[in-house]
C-alpha cells in the first residue's frame, strides 16, 4: 500500500504541476515563472519517494520515467509549462531527472546516501530555482557571468543551500558539521554560477549530494 501510495503522489502531484503551469502560461503567465514553479515544486517528489519507497529500486522508476517524457517533450514541447520556447530552449529539464535518476541509483547502492539525495533535490528546486528570480533585482547587484549569472543570484543559491542542509541536519539528525555545510552551499553556487545551458541542473544536486555525503562517510569512518 504505501508503494501504491508512494507512485500515486510522486504522479498525481508532477502531472498536476505540469498541467497547471500549462494552463498559466495559456493566459499569458510569463514562460520563466511557469517554468520555476515546475522547477521548484517537482523537487518536493522527494519526500513522497522517500517516505514511501526508502532505498529500494522503486526510488529509481519516477525519475527515469521522467528522462523519458522530459527528453520527448523537449523535442516536440508537449509540456510547454517547463520548456523554452526557441533556440533558448535547452537540455535542463532532461539533465533534472538524470540528476534524479543518479541519485536514486546511489541511494539503492548506498542506502544512508538518501538523506543526501534530498539535500542536492532541494538545493537544486530551492537554490537554483529561485536564484534567476532575485538575480535580477538590479539594486547592490552586478553580473557574475554577462547575461546568465548574477551575485544575488549565486549569493542566494549559497544561502538557500546553507539553509537545505541545516534543516536536514536538524530534522534528521546527520552527522554533519559547520564545515560541510559551509563547503556543501560554497559548491552549489560555484557549479551554478559554472553550468550554463542547464547544465547545471545535473552537476549542482549530484555535487551537492555528494560532496555532503563525503563528510558524512568520513565522519562515521573517523568514529
Amino acid at each position: 500500500m504505501k508503494i501504491f501510495l508512494g507512485y500515486l503522489i510522486t504522479y498525481v502531484w508532477i502531472f498536476f504541476v505540469l498541467g497547471l503551469t500549462i494552463v498559466m502560461k495559456k493566459k499569458g503567465v510569463a514562460e520563466e515563472a511557469t517554468r520555476k514553479i515546475v522547477h521548484v515544486s517537482v523537487g518536493f517528489t522527494w519526500i513522497a519517494m522517500a517516505l514511501c519507497f526508502g532505498p529500494t529500486f522503486h526510488l529509481i522508476i519516477p525519475p527515469v520515467t521522467f528522462v523519458v517524457l522530459n527528453y520527448v517533450s523537449y523535442k516536440k514541447n508537449i509540456f510547454s509549462g517547463m520548456e523554452r520556447e526557441g533556440e533558448a530552449n535547452t537540455l535542463g529539464t532532461v539533465y533534472y531527472a538524470v540528476s534524479l535518476a543518479v541519485m536514486s541509483v546511489i541511494t539503492v547502492i548506498r542506502p544512508d546516501f538518501i538523506y543526501f539525495y534530498g539535500i542536492g533535490t532541494f538545493c537544486m528546486a530551492l537554490g537554483d530555482g529561485l536564484a534567476p528570480i532575485i538575480g535580477k533585482t538590479k539594486k547592490c547587484n552586478f553580473p557574475i557571468i554577462k547575461g546568465k549569472r548574477s551575485f544575488l543570484g549565486s549569493l542566494s543559491v549559497f544561502v538557500i543551500s546553507l539553509i537545505v542542509c541545516i534543516v536536514f541536519k536538524a530534522i534528521f539528525a546527520l552527522p554533519i558539521g559547520p564545515v560541510a555545510i559551509i563547503v556543501t552551499a560554497l559548491a552549489a553556487a560555484v557549479l551554478e554560477i559554472v553550468g550554463l545551458k542547464g547544465i547545471d541542473n545535473l552537476t549542482l544536486p549530484i555535487g551537492t549530494s555528494v560532496i555532503a555525503w563525503l563528510f558524512f562517510f568520513i565522519s562515521a569512518v573517523a568514529a
